[in-house]
């Protein structure tokens, strides 16, 4: 975990940022961040927060703030408490030096202004350029007008610029002038009355044969200081202007270290952080190799890394480009050439090159191994075992395979979050940067705008930040406007681009650029690279093996998987349990359904692919109505993409009989994640199509139909398809599938406010039920027949009913049945006046809810949980969690039903009586912003575990 303040907050667990929640969840972790290790107390971080004027819940807000943050840093510290700690009074977030930038930043800015005192250059510029990388803006950027931040963020800049002025000494000390003019006439630009600056600035001039340019700058910042503070330059200003008049010999550089790296011609943007792990991997390891896919920047990063480390090999910093070397037996000549080392007589080569390197410390770039990887890895290790000082940083899309390498994965640039279209916040991701400089270096005006967010962050995420991508794409742009642009890269390939001319023709289109990768796989792996195109959102081993092997495959699937992974052409993401999960990026996914399309086998590995979907969620259909039900929930959340690539085929090839099968089976899930307008929509497409399906399978697709449709309000349609599966039951002899129908027209009675009319049909559901062995369906009728006593005043009854429903459904081990029977029981309890009882029994209710990620269950619980605190006469409270209510199923989608919306509106009323109308509206704003995390903190509250953070 890596928390990070030199910028804007962030927190960053496995290469990923964790989403922190809203304002105040972010201002609440910059206070803690800021006094890592001691207790904040409560009343600091309530003003912190809330300011001088804090509601008077802000104890009770605070709490749910924290346990909600508790909860998004457990994304990468799994303990119940994820390093956020209740002591004295307070809280205190515990974190490791390493963990803090800032404290990192710190150290490294200490070591190398100590390293600069003992005049070490090499080590002092290494460790303040290491220090400045890990800044991506103003400290606590977001927060530097607030009390809180203001002391520490006006410190850490003040130190940023005195670090910045030591490594820049650094850097002059070591000749690099010439790399330095541009950045200091930016800094004397920004900082025009920063003298020390000033000074170097002149000195960078001088060296670089400067000498008027040099004099002219000392007149312009002796003209601003006198203009604004009234007086003349300093002494050591004085004394670099009087050096350069008199040609002092002691402004003379050092010598230039020797080498061939390539001046850059575009500024190199972003990657600081992957900059300074990359040259601290060569500090350290003498065999360094940088892998990832065509275009994601690999060689621009191993450029810029081994140019920061240019000092440290008084042999040189080389750049060998094998790209264009195509034949066996040249990769040494290619070494020795970029060297300048030139063949013996009576000598093998590769001796003299040994010989060479041995003189001083030396570091090779071996660029592009791809294609020559068992030349190139041969020829490297003669080297490294000849050369004691050689360090070698390689490039490829495979490792070498080379004892004592290390590998670094090059991934895209960040790219904005999915739905992000806020300008500020879309143009903080490093390839939205790359795309405006790119873009505006061919049209003037292309900028980042309220307008243009949303298309530039899409076209972004859809090259997943590959910034040779966003390059050929932002060539268009004089063509084409941001919204053209991203509809037009669902044609990527046939996009008009415009590579650099000066740059390998293998990078001059986005074809080209993935040509190479492709063309280097054997028959057999580019053939399993296109069938894996078919899947959405990535898959499993046994989902490749089963989609995209055959019956006579033998295992060659998995590895030729393990190659493709090896290559970068597919990445594997290893979850907390280890087993890994892979994944194509867009792009070549694109290109890999352009390849199965022309190879004539598209059709033959989709149809495979539903058939694997509906294997997968005929197995989670059972599962979801038992003990499994979280673990497959979020299985199948994983899945979705491949679930609805499954769905669109089969409606698309008029295949009913998978496409009913498939919505059959999903209900329960698309219920219990909240999925109803998807739900819904995929149902009514199946039941549209002309082809046919089973009338089991067409009575399931039906019944789940009906339910989305009652849940969202639209009764008659609710009660039309009903009707249609319960005739389509009676007549097939499906009693289980005559239950479901029946059940769901009870339910619709209910929700129409005629609970009276739902006992006959969920009675004949209940003798149906019993009949098809189903106690599963036989535990949820009756849950529905409490809620319709309990709906027409009948507690008692609704009570007895609860208790039959809890001992049918605990041995099936049914979580969210359970919870409903609980949370239904709590009702009838508070209907009854016994509102301990009925708190109790909410907590049992909002933990299953709670568990499932269940937002119509938590809704109902936090419904109650207000008409509770109103009982109680505490009427904000009441009214917050009301609101929250609402929040919640707007969110999904669902209509309340008619006893939920009474006892809501009967509470809300006694709550606007009581309160002033400021205060109700702060409590219903409140409200409004309800979590799920919360929810279901609100329901906990009203239970004997009321202190039991939300998780």
């Amino acid at each position: 975990m890596e928390f990070r303040i030199l910028g804007g907050l962030e927190v960053v667990h496995a290469g990923a940022s964790l989403a922190l929640g809203g304002p105040r969840h972010r201002r609440l972790l910059a206070v803690l961040l800021l006094n890592a290790g001691a207790t904040v107390s409560k009343g600091r971080l309530v003003e912190a927060l809330w300011g001088d004027d804090p509601p008077k819940s802000a104890p009770e807000m605070l709490y749910v703030r924290v346990c909600e943050l508790r909860a998004a840093l457990r994304a990468g510290r799994p303990e119940p408490h994820a390093g956020l700690l209740n002591r004295d009074g307070g809280y205190v977030l515990r974190a490791g030096a390493d963990e803090l930038d800032f404290r990192r930043f710190e150290r490294l800015a200490a070591e190398g202004t100590g390293a600069l005192a003992e005049e070490d250059h090499v080590r002092a510029a290494a460790l303040l350029g290491d220090a400045l990388a890990l800044w991506r803006g103003p400290a606590l950027a977001e927060f530097a007008d607030q009390p809180f931040a203001r002391a520490e963020a006006a410190r850490l800049d003040a130190l940023r610029l005195r670090v910045l002025e030591s490594r820049l000494e650094a850097d002059l000390a070591l000749g690099r002038h010439g790399d330095l003019v541009g950045e200091l006439k930016s800094l004397v630009g920004e900082h025009p009355l920063h003298e020390r600056f000033w000074c170097q600035y002149l000195l960078a001039l001088y060296r670089t044969g400067r000498q008027g340019e040099a004099l002219a700058a000392f007149h312009t910042a002796r003209r601003r200081l006198q203009d604004e503070l009234g007086i003349e330059p300093g002494a050591d200003l004085r004394r670099v202007h009087a050096a350069i008049l008199r040609q002092d010999a002691s402004l003379n550089a050092h010598a230039a270290v020797p080498g061939n790296l390539p001046a850059r011609l575009a500024g190199f943007i972003g990657r600081h952080r992957d900059i300074a792990e990359v040259r601290a991997l060569v500090r350290e390891n003498r065999l360094v190799t940088l892998t990832g896919v065509g275009g994601v920047g690999k060689t621009r990063l191993a450029v810029e890394a081994a140019a920061g480390l240019q000092a440290e090999f008084p042999g040189g910093v080389w750049l060998v480009d094998l790209a264009a070397v195509t034949r066996p037996g040249l990769v040494v000549p290619a070494v020795a050439a970029a060297l300048g080392v030139r063949e013996h007589p009576r000598r093998p080569l590769a001796d003299v090159l040994a010989a060479h390197l041995r003189s001083a410390a030396t570091l090779i770039v071996l660029d592009n191994c791809e294609h020559l990887v068992e030349e190139a890895a041969e020829a490297a290790g003669r080297l490294l075992g000849a050369c004691p000082g050689l360090r070698i940083l390689a490039t490829g899309r495979e490792r070498l395979g080379l004892a004592g390498e290390v590998l670094r994965p090059v991934e895209g640039l960040d790219v904005p979050p999915p739905d992000d279209r806020d300008p500020e916040s879309v143009g903080r991701a490093e390839a939205v940067r790359l795309l405006l400089a790119r873009a505006a270096a061919v049209r003037p005006g292309f900028a980042l705008t309220g307008a243009t967010a949303a298309p530039i962050a899409e076209i972004c995420r859809r090259l997943d930040g590959l910034p040779l991508a966003i390059e050929l794409v932002a060539s268009s742009a004089n063509a084409f406007g941001p919204a053209q642009l991203a509809e037009r890269l669902d044609d990527r390939f046939r996009l008009p681009t415009r590579g650099d001319r000066a740059g390998p023709r293998r990078h001059r289109t986005l074809r080209a650029v993935v040509d190479w990768g492709y063309d280097l796989l054997d028959e057999a792996e580019r053939r399993l690279f296109d069938r894996l195109s078919v899947f959405v959102g990535g898959f499993t081993l046994d989902a490749a093996e089963a989609v995209c092997g055959g019956s006579a495959d033998g295992g060659g699937t998995a590895a030729r998987l393990a190659r493709l992974v090896d290559t970068s052409m597919v990445a594997a993401d290893h979850g907390d349990e280890g087993t890994p999960r892979y994944r194509m990026l867009e792009t070549l996914r694109a290109y890999g359904t352009e390849r199965l399309a022309q190879s004539g086998d598209a059709d033959a590995v989709r149809d495979r692919h539903a058939a694997y979907v509906l294997s997968m969620v005929g197995s989670a259909r059972a599962a979801l109505r038992d003990a499994r039900q979280a673990e497959w929930g979020r299985r199948l959340e994983d899945e979705r993409g491949n679930i609805r690539a499954a769905l669109d085929w089969s409606i698309g090839t008029g295949d009913a009989r998978t496409a009913t099968r498939l919505v059959g089976a999903l209900y329960k899930w698309w219920d219990q994640q909240g999925h109803y307008r998807e739900g819904g929509d995929w149902c009514e497409r199946v039941l549209a199509m002309k082809g046919r399906a089973s009338p089991a399978d067409t009575a399931r697709a039906l019944n789940a139909a009906a339910a989305f449709a009652a849940i969202r309000g639209d009764l008659p349609r609710a009660v039309a398809a009903s009707e249609r599966a319960a005739a389509l039951s009676r007549r097939a002899g499906y009693p289980a599938g005559l239950a479901d129908a029946l059940l769901q027209l009870g339910v619709t009675a209910i929700n129409a406010g005629e609970a009276e009319r739902a006992a006959p049909p969920l009675e004949e559901a209940l003798g149906n039920a019993r009949a098809a062995g189903n106690r599963w369906l036989e535990g949820r009728v009756l849950v529905f027949l409490a809620l319709a006593a309990l709906s027409t005043g009948e507690a008692a009854g609704a009570v007895r009913r609860l208790a039959d429903a809890e001992a049918v459904l605990r041995p099936v081990g049914d979580t969210e049945g359970l919870a409903w029977a609980r949370t239904l029981h709590a009702m009838a309890a508070w209907h009854t006046g016994d509102q301990a009882m009925a708190a109790r029994l909410l907590g049992d209710g909002a933990r299953g809810f709670q568990d499932l990620g269940h937002l119509w269950g938590l809704s109902i619980c936090v419904l109650l949980a207000g008409l509770l605190a109103g009982a109680r006469g505490d009427h904000g409270t009441a009214v917050t969690r009301l609101a929250g209510c609402e929040a919640l199923l707007d969110r999904i989608g669902v209509a309340p039903t008619p006893l939920a919306q009474e006892w809501r509106e009967a509470a809300d009323a006694m709550a606007r009586d009581a309160l002033d109308v400021p205060s109700y509206e702060r409590a219903r704003r409140q409200g409004r912003a309800m979590t799920a995390a919360a929810a279901a903190w609100h329901s906990l509250c009203e239970s004997k575990d009321s202190g039991r953070s939300p998780s």
